[in-house]
């Protein structure tokens, strides 16, 4: 199990920088008018995005990456609290 919960962390941290990749080059392919909307939402989910560039791009791999690590972690806190609560009855 705790093998496991090592390769979760790197998972969800590679996850999160590809989808980043991806929704940064989804922005050059939407249509104009909905472009707007996707820049507005890239703001709500990149601390310090202030457009389509570099900064922005690797400041998103990163924030991303680094929510992959976060929500890893919170994922195996829970589980061994599950594994020790369940070994106790």
């Amino acid at each position: 199990m705790m093998l496991c919960k090592k390769h979760l962390g790197t998972t969800l941290a590679i996850v999160g920088a590809v989808v980043i990749v991806l929704c940064s080059l989804w922005g050059f392919a939407i249509p104009a008018d909905v472009r707007e909307l996707h820049a507005d939402l890239l703001r709500i989910s990149v601390l310090g995005w202030s457009g389509m560039n570099v900064t922005s791009f690797i400041l998103g791999i990163v924030q991303w990456a680094i929510w992959g690590w976060v929500i890893a972690t919170v994922f195996g806190a829970i589980g061994t609290w599950c594994e020790k609560s369940c070994s106790q009855h």
